[in-house]
Parts: C-alpha cells; sequence; structure tokens
C-alpha cells in the first residue's frame, strides 16, 4: 500500500502534519471530517509551560469501523521527537472511542500533537487539548492567594535568596501530597525544622515541605495526591514568624529550585 499513489499521499500527509502544525493555546478545540479518498492529518503545535500537565483528548465517530492514530512529539533544534502514542482504538457511528495523551511539562517546550485516520474510511474527528496545574495545591483549603513570600525574596540581609513559598496557615492545617509519589526523606534540619522530601512517580521533579509542626509519613511510603503527609508550623528557622508551609520545586534537569507558583496556578 505504501507504494500506491494514495499510500504515497497518506505518508506526505503526516509528514506535512509536523511541518506544518496549527499554533493553538490550551482550551483548543476543533473537529475534522475524512473520507476514503483523501489521506487526511492534522498536526497541533503548543507550548508546554513549565508546570503544566497537559492532555489531548481525540474523539472519533465513523460510519464503518476505524482506527484514528494519535502521536505526541517534542520539538528538538527543529527536529521532531516522537514522545507517545494513544491506544489506536477501532471507533464506530455506534461505539465512538475516545483517546487521549496526557504528559507533564517540567521546563518550557513546544509539542505537536498529530492526528491521522487510516485510509479508505469517513468518519469525524474531535480534538481537544488542555492544561491544568500539575500539582494540587500543597495546603488544604487553601491556593496561591495564601502565598505571602514568594520565589527569589531577599533573605539573611541579600546573602541569599528564598527557594520556594511560604504559604500562611494555622498551625495544625493539614500539608498533603502535591502528586501521586514516594516519599524519598523525613527529617529535622537547622533551617527547615521538620521536613518531607517528596518524588513523583514521573521523576525528574522534588518536592520539599519545611517547618512542619508533625511529620506524619515516614521514608519509603507511598502516598497519593491529596493525602495528609503533616501539619503546618514554624519549626526550624521560622521560629520567630507565625506559622507557615515553606513549599519547593526542585526541577532535577535543571539542578535546582524553580518558582512554585507556575506548578501550582490555574492554566486554563
Amino acid at each position: 500500500l505504501t507504494q500506491s499513489a494514495l499510500g504515497r499521499e497518506w505518508l506526505a500527509a503526516a509528514e506535512h502534519a509536523l511541518a506544518s502544525p496549527i499554533t493553538v493555546e490550551p482550551g483548543f478545540a476543533a473537529e475534522g471530517v475524512f473520507a476514503p479518498g483523501t489521506a487526511a492529518a492534522w498536526g497541533y503545535r503548543i507550548t508546554g509551560r513549565a508546570g503544566q500537565r497537559l492532555t489531548a483528548v481525540v474523539r472519533v465517530t465513523a460510519v464503518e469501523r476505524v482506527e484514528v492514530f494519535v502521536d505526541l512529539f517534542r520539538l528538538e533544534g527543529g527536529s521532531s521527537v516522537h514522545v507517545a502514542s494513544a491506544a489506536a482504538l477501532p471507533a464506530t457511528k455506534v461505539e465512538p472511542q475516545e483517546q487521549r495523551i496526557e504528559w507533564q511539562v517540567l521546563e518550557p517546550t513546544d509539542y505537536i500533537v498529530r492526528v491521522q485516520p487510516e485510509l479508505l474510511r469517513a468518519g469525524t474527528v474531535h480534538v481537544a487539548i488542555r492544561a491544568e496545574p500539575l500539582l494540587a495545591f500543597p495546603v488544604t483549603g487553601l491556593d496561591t492567594h495564601a502565598i505571602q513570600s514568594g520565589f527569589g525574596a531577599e533573605r539573611d540581609g541579600g546573602a541569599r535568596e528564598h527557594r520556594g513559598v511560604d504559604i500562611f496557615a494555622a498551625r495544625g492545617t493539614d500539608a498533603v501530597a502535591a502528586v501521586d509519589g514516594w516519599v524519598t526523606r523525613v527529617d529535622s534540619t537547622r533551617r527547615g525544622g521538620n521536613v518531607v522530601w517528596l518524588t513523583p512517580l514521573f521523576g525528574d521533579l522534588r518536592l520539599y515541605y519545611a517547618h512542619l509542626d508533625t511529620q506524619l509519613v515516614e521514608a519509603g511510603q507511598f502516598v497519593r495526591r491529596g493525602e495528609v503527609i503533616g501539619t503546618v508550623g514554624n519549626t526550624g528557622n521560622a521560629v520567630t514568624t507565625p506559622p507557615h508551609l515553606h513549599f519547593g520545586v526542585y526541577v532535577r534537569r535543571r539542578g535546582g529550585a524553580t518558582d512554585p507558583v507556575s506548578f501550582l496556578r490555574s492554566w486554563q
């Protein structure tokens, strides 16, 4: 089939979708129609911002059974590097199928989502791309409005910078896991007081909870997003300040701390 005219058109359509994608933003939605005699493919380019969880959802309806291929590519130095594929599920008018690809963004990167139906079939494809915060807010009942000391603020008379954010809350307020992951360290230090380190399942990221009043987890424990791991306090070098959680986000590829707000804000 790849040697036939229609087969070559199908391969060319796939390449064109990568070479000339439509640039879109989270919240984008569109519908495309494909016909038996036409080789169709659509490419959607989106800039992933650090701290986003991006999801591409493709819903297919067709008169006959049809497979639609959904692939994710990352742009690197002008090349498209394949990252993931959604399961190709046959869809019909009676049994429409929904395929999705979800991925985490730890540093700004451009991606292309390519959608391509198989040949000799007719149908409709609905594509939606959305973004949400990669992390849940780490203090129960609060949001980013509770942050009163931001990333990069001066500390010790300018000798160092704040490497996280301070979330102020009443003593004893629950501090919760911002993502599913493993507790890698539970300790007490001079600066951080009672601290907990958490590593998400997808790796390359470390979360730091400091000044806790109590620690309610142990090293090696697996926790779910929203599970209580400790309570807000002012231990360590925060003894002269009101109770708060110092929350830090460390991206391993960057080799250091990054602003947690971008991982907690609403992206839609």
